[in-house]
């Protein structure tokens, strides 16, 4: 009982975990978390129509099934790509400019 215990302890560490799963090859946190964020999105979409269309056509949905399976290649493909070119993720996706929002305080001026 203690093995199946670790066993599901290290599977929700692989995928949930930045530290663990292979996400962790981004140097970038931010695109960590964004590719995270679409990810889980994603898997939340799909077992809602899952879950809807199995109460309304029966547990045979064919499209149900597929949109499973899909997800997991989705997922699957990101996660081969991120620990494979994980230092390219920084060069694709933009980092937000910062320096729009930069807020300085003067305390002689305002103070």
């Amino acid at each position: 009982m203690k093995k199946l215990g670790f066993a599901i302890y290290d599977l929700y560490n692989f995928f949930f975990s930045l530290k663990v799963n292979p996400l962790r090859h981004i140097p970038n946190e931010f695109t960590q978390f964004i590719l995270m964020f679409y990810l889980s999105v994603m898997w939340t979409a799909v077992f809602t129509v899952y879950i809807g269309q199995t109460i309304f056509f029966g547990i045979g949905s064919v499209a149900a099934h597929l949109m499973v399976i899909g997800a997991f290649f989705i997922t699957a493909l990101i996660f081969k790509d991120a620990e494979k070119n994980g230092h390219l993720w920084v060069k694709r996706v933009p980092l937000p400019s910062r320096d729009k929002n930069k807020c300085v305080w003067d305390l002689e001026k305002e103070g």
